[in-house]
């Protein structure tokens, strides 16, 4: 009998390790959560003043991310389709005249590291479900998922996409149904 294991022993620990986080809020300083139901969701980015900008196939929002008030609705998809990028890696606000470099199911990746050590990633160990990890990396003797928080996603479908702010502030994981948003505490 031969073995057909073709994963290494540091691979299949890793799996262990992902398979047994249990699911949760982020923690300090990730303190405020929002939440912004959207069907539909393609992308989303950050404004310059740091605010969400969600496009799905009937237009585009931009919501204040500690509030989730929603200072502007576009519902014209063909305008909307004219502000993206053709390399669908940018959107460029028909208000501001400003573009924003956007992530997501039809677009690009998000930020994934802060300049102060936060890592966030979709990782798959119960494919094909997707768990978030939210990571801190600036620990002694770091090691991958040691000390890694699953954050629970159950309000969000389909497939799964996040990234933080530039300023590291605010994370935002996305999916067709929305985004949820988590802040830094103040």
């Amino acid at each position: 009998m031969t073995n057909s294991e073709i994963r290494t022993p540091f691979e299949l620990d890793l799996l262990v390790k992902a398979q047994s986080l249990k699911t949760t809020k982020p923690p300090s300083p990730w303190e405020h959560e929002t939440i912004i139901s959207a069907n539909g969701v393609l992308a989303c980015g950050w404004d310059q003043g740091e605010n969400i900008i969600l496009i799905s196939g009937s237009g585009y929002s931009v919501t204040e991310p500690i509030t989730g008030l929603c200072l502007h609705r576009e519902r014209d998809k063909e305008l909307t389709e004219d502000c993206v990028s053709e390399d669908r890696l940018t959107f460029h606000s028909p208000i501001s005249k400003k573009s924003t470099s956007i992530f997501g199911l039809e677009a690009g990746d998000g930020i994934h590291v802060t300049s102060d050590g936060w890592q966030v990633e979709v990782i798959y160990p119960w494919w094909p479900r997707a768990t978030v990890v939210l990571d801190y990396l600036f620990t002694p003797r770091y090691s991958h998922l040691s000390n890694a928080i699953a954050i629970d996603i159950q309000r969000l479908d389909s497939a799964i996409k996040c990234g933080f702010s530039p300023s590291g502030k605010h994370l935002m994981i996305m999916g067709s149904g929305g985004a949820l948003i988590y802040s830094r505490k103040e």
